[in-house]
């Protein structure tokens, strides 16, 4: 019998003495290590390099997967910087308000020989010629493009539409203020004072520069463009055909308010003729937009689609001239920027990143399990499982921890120590 003040260490440190099994059973990790083994927990089990092995199917599947996350994650990169946007319909109710038109183009003949008319649905009649400015200068095409030619652009954002109508640009005035204003006072550069100055101004020059902005009901309307004695205006004037010449650039051609930054769909659009009674028909359709960027910024504009046709008549079949037919949807959107905050963009990132290769992980696994078990039925193989009660040929001799051999053949001794529960006393089995 061997009694419990002996030093453990002497008898190969297979187990502690109950003194210091007490002391180290005081800590919590101790006693919830008797509830459970801690060990069970672990998600990370640590397997040795030895064990591992590489091989080339797995090497291209890492760069594959490491190439799909890239893509994903520059995906999700690209949301958290830049947004997307989120698109709302609503009915439109705000029926009282005006709506403002904004007209800025060129017209390839004199102004003197140029009216322009509003009709509406409501059925009134406007005369505009002298509610918009219009400025001799040289027809110049300069980057207008055809509207048939014109490639259609990914849609801005709305933190850069409304930077855009918040910034200044050359195509832009700024207000008279002072001196300057009181002697400008009465003439059109004040009353269009947001307009650019006329590029080539030349007084009765060979081309016209129509411009301005007004308020017209919010009805469907029709706003033409036509040479006198040839339109909807009976004066006594009559425009020589040889002077007829409606070939155009559309500068500027909005609703709401006047923002020259943001592009629309007519904007820097041209159409040329070489017979004079000819008839340019735009037929637009307009609908009230709000922008809402991630920072909360409103900004209440419409926007328009807008289709256009083209027709070369004869001497008395129509009326030859510039036609904008408009017509407004009965509903409104609203297009609201959404972003990725950081904390989201992290938890996505740690999603797409594990996912990815944990299935990639586990999509190898049954491959090489399946090629594993149709090389083995290919082959005919059987498992073999050896036996745990097989013994070796050659007599085998164990040493015991005392250094006693023993002296059976195929026989190997062993000796192990036991505390006894409740007694200081370890005892030899």
């Amino acid at each position: 019998m061997y009694h419990s003040q002996q030093n453990p260490r002497a008898y190969g440190g297979i187990s502690s003495p109950p003194a210091q099994e007490e002391q180290d059973g005081n800590s919590l990790l101790k006693e919830l290590d008797k509830i459970a083994p801690m060990k069970s927990f672990d998600a990370f089990p640590k397997v040795q390099s030895t064990y591992t092995a590489h091989s080339r199917r797995g090497g291209v599947l890492t760069v594959i997967v490491s190439l799909l996350i890239f893509l994903l994650v520059l995906n999700d990169l690209g949301e958290f910087l830049y947004g997307e946007p989120d698109y709302s319909f609503s009915i439109d109710s705000d029926l009282e308000n005006d709506l403002q038109l904004n007209v800025d183009l060129t017209v390839a003949m004199p102004c003197q020989y140029l009216s322009i008319d509003l009709r509406d649905a409501v059925g009134d009649r406007l005369h505009l010629s002298s509610a918009f400015a219009k400025e001799g200068t040289i027809f110049e095409a300069g980057r207008a493009t055809p509207q048939k030619l014109a490639k259609v652009s990914k849609a801005p954002s709305a933190s850069k539409i409304i930077s855009d109508s918040r910034r200044s640009t050359p195509n832009q005035k700024k207000s008279l203020s002072g001196m300057r204003a009181l002697f400008s006072k009465g003439t059109d550069q004040l009353k269009h004072f947001q307009y650019r100055p006329t590029h080539n101004w030349v007084k009765d020059g060979p081309a016209c520069r129509v411009y301005g902005s007004l308020s017209v009901k919010k009805v469907t309307g029709n706003l033409h463009i036509t040479t006198l004695g040839h339109g909807y205006m009976g004066s006594g004037h009559h425009t020589d055909h040889d002077l007829m010449n409606l070939t155009h650039v559309v500068h500027e051609f909005s609703f709401g308010p006047f923002f020259p930054a943001i592009a629309q769909p007519l904007d820097m659009s041209l159409e040329t003729t070489n017979h004079p009674f000819t008839a340019f028909q735009y037929f637009l359709r307009i609908v009230p937009t709000t922008y809402i960027d991630a920072n909360r910024r409103m900004l209440m504009t419409s926007q328009y689609a807008v289709t256009e046709a083209t027709r070369v008549l004869g001497h008395n079949d129509a009326v030859p001239g510039i036609f904008f037919k408009y017509d407004l949807e009965p509903m409104t959107i609203t297009i609201r920027e959404r972003t990725t905050t950081l904390y989201q963009f992290l938890i996505r990132l740690v999603g797409v990143i594990g996912g990815v290769w944990t299935v990639a992980a586990f999509s190898l696994r049954v491959a090489n399990r399946a090629q594993k078990e149709v090389t083995k039925a290919v082959a005919g193989e059987k498992d073999v499982i050896p036996s745990s009660l097989s013994r070796p040929s050659s007599t085998r001799r164990s040493s015991s921890f005392l250094g006693m051999g023993s002296a059976s053949p195929g026989i190997g001794r062993t000796n192990s120590w036991l505390s006894v529960e409740g007694s200081g006393e370890w005892k030899r089995r």
